[in-house]
């Protein structure tokens, strides 16, 4: 599949959840200079508005991991919209408030905190989705890349709303319209099929799972230090050569740099991301902004702007990439709310910073300063600790005992997940995502589902799963991740040999991923031909393999045959008259090899339909 950014927004139900995403951060991107000015105004002190700004501002990001944790644990259709609606009352409260000079301070402050305690998460939210929303690991990337560059035109355009709307009315203008965006944007992405089911009320509490990434959290917080700098820098700078205007078309050579390096990044990008590539970004990205402060002209000082912004885009997209990337999906919401809390305390702590060094130390200092915590923190990201499984793409290192006279199918599965904590990245299968996002939920069969990561998708949005493998230890782990996701009493976990038995029953949706047994002696095609037979009259069935050994070892399995679509499609016999055939092809997808290589192997997928009058 040719990843393009075209191609993201085509994936089912992504144009339109990105956009009510966006019309969401809009309110945000509006909001702060709308309050700004409104406390402003109302206060008759730029000391109060600072303060009550601040407030507002320290609370949502101190917050923002704790309103990730409800939503990981409660479901975003159950969470955001009260949620959200008590944010939008506040802010409106606020609106009526300011209106007017005169209203008194402690309730300011009072509903700007309350207002940044329900701020409600939307731009976390929308990142944590796209792995649900897009089948392939290249369309991902390229999502955050323009998720990225997206959120940073946001908070461009949010800016000339508020002034416009200021100079119109008034501030608090502002303020009504961002409660306003932010209740349509949030509710309609609430409302969204690309948004999983909630998890039941009552569930049993999984096992604790780390939600904080170090690694691209320290990435973050450098570059939102270096960001929340470069702002107090360009006013010193362009005031010292008595052209403060021109600080506006400093910030904008930052945020272009930023758009074009994040779309760049994301159309060039071709393998899953790790500290390496942090550590490589953030090392120019401190070095250009260091060198700007030598700059002998404004014009010079935009031009190095924009190549500072050029890796900012990059910086950001990675940090998110390899925090979705290494986070189980019951903690994902929480993981991306810490690198968003990371590079809000990053801007915070580079802003008052700057204002001390201003005061004290020569300009080139200061910008040196500045980007020292993006300039050194690759040699902490080095240090840190490596996680088991930088990316979900690597996979397990090959387990390479074969059945013979003394070893049953069932001990070989058992002794290959015994070998690893998990032996799969946890994520549903690119095809399934692709293939079945369009279907109405019913009853579905997942033969071979290993750690769940297939059944688990599937019963997040509403099916009833019945998941079966040979391995014990395969099915005690999937249905320990089942719980920990809320479906638990959606997924009846059944262990088979499918070679002596078979689920009982017809399914509206029976999905064979990657079931091979080249070790194993046992046919593939009477077990696919049991499958088809367990489709209910207008059910699916969805068979993906492989097409091929793997690039890296193309000596792999000598003895086995991986056979075509159109192999795999004549082998299952299939009536004429009662089936329609809906895809049938080969087709790459990125896999990274046990030595790191980024190679493309080759897969089939068959996906046919029984007639509902069969």
């Amino acid at each position: 599949m040719t990843a393009s950014y075209a191609a993201v927004l085509r994936a089912p139900h992504a144009l339109r959840t990105f956009t009510l995403a966006l019309l969401g951060r809009l309110s945000y991107g509006t909001v702060f200079l709308s309050l700004t000015l409104a406390f402003t105004a109302s206060t008759g002190s730029y000391t109060r508005a600072g303060a009550l700004m601040a407030a507002h501002g320290l609370t949502g990001a101190a917050l923002s991991p704790l309103r990730a944790t409800l939503i990981d644990r409660h479901g975003a259709r159950r969470v955001l919209p009260p949620m959200t609606g008590a944010y939008a009352a506040l802010l409106t409260v606020l609106a009526v408030l300011t209106w007017r000079p005169g209203a008194p301070l402690p309730l300011l402050a009072a509903v700007s905190i309350a207002a940044g305690a329900c701020a409600p998460p939307i731009g976390v939210v929308m990142r944590t989705l796209w792995r649900g929303i897009l089948p392939d690991a290249a369309l991902i990337r390229r999502a955050y890349s323009l998720d990225t560059v997206s959120e940073e035109l946001v908070f461009v355009t949010g800016p000339l709303l508020a002034g416009l709307l200021a100079a119109l009315a008034s501030p608090s203008l502002g303020i009504a319209v961002s409660a306003a965006l932010i209740t349509a944007g949030v509710l309609g992405v609430a409302a969204s099929p690309a948004v999983p089911p909630n998890p039941p009320a009552r569930r049993p509490r999984g096992p604790r799972v780390r939600a904080f990434a170090p690694v691209p959290a320290v990435a973050a917080a450098a570059t939102g230090f270096a960001l929340g700098s470069t702002g107090l820098l360009a006013v010193a700078f362009t005031e010292r050569h008595h052209q403060p205007a021109a600080v506006a078309w400093v910030e904008a050579a930052i945020a272009a740099g930023s758009t074009l390096g994040g779309l760049a990044y994301g159309a060039l990008g071709r393998s899953q991301p790790g500290r390496g590539r942090l550590a490589a970004l953030l090392c120019p990205l401190g070095l250009l902004l260091a060198a700007a402060g030598l700059a002998p002209s404004v014009a010079v000082l935009a031009a190095a702007a924009f190549t500072v912004g050029l890796f900012v885009g990059p910086t950001f997209t990675t940090a998110f990439l390899i925090t979705d990337a290494a986070t189980p999906a019951a903690a994902r919401t929480r993981a991306v709310a810490w690198i968003s809390t990371s590079v809000n305390l990053g801007v915070s702590a580079g802003s008052a910073a700057t204002g001390v060094f201003l005061d004290a130390l020569p300009l080139p200092l200061c910008y040196a300063l500045a980007a020292a915590p993006a300039a050194l923190a690759p040699a902490l990201l080095l240090c840190l600790p490596k996680p088991q499984q930088d990316s979900q793409d690597e996979p397990a290192p090959v387990h390479h005992r074969s059945m013979d006279d003394t070893t049953d199918r069932r001990e070989y599965w058992d002794s290959r997940y015994a070998e690893h904590d998990h032996l799969w990245s946890g994520d549903p299968n690119q095809m399934l995502v692709q293939e079945t996002s369009d279907l109405e939920p019913g009853t579905a069969l997942d033969l071979g589902c290993g750690e769940g990561g297939d059944a688990i998708w599937l019963a997040q949005r509403g099916w009833h799963v019945t998941a079966t493998d040979i391995s014990g230890i395969a099915l005690e782990r999937a249905a320990r991740h089942a719980e920990t996701a809320g479906v638990a009493d959606r997924i009846d976990f059944q262990q088979h040999d499918l070679g002596v038995s078979f689920p009982e029953g017809t399914y509206d949706l029976v999905s064979a991923a990657f079931l091979h047994f080249p070790d194993e002696g046992l046919p593939r095609e009477p077990v696919l031909r049991a499958a088809a037979a367990a489709v209910a009259p207008g059910g699916t069935l969805l068979i993906v393999g492989h097409s091929g050994p793997p690039p890296w070892d193309p000596d792999a399995f000598p003895e086995a045959h991986l056979p075509t679509a159109a192999e795999v499609l004549a082998s299952l016999r299939l009536p004429d008259g009662e089936w329609d055939v809906l895809y049938s092809a080969e087709h790459d997808r990125v896999q990274t090899a046990p030595d790191g290589r980024v190679m493309h192997r080759t897969d089939s997928t068959v996906k046919v339909r029984r007639s509902p009058a069969a």
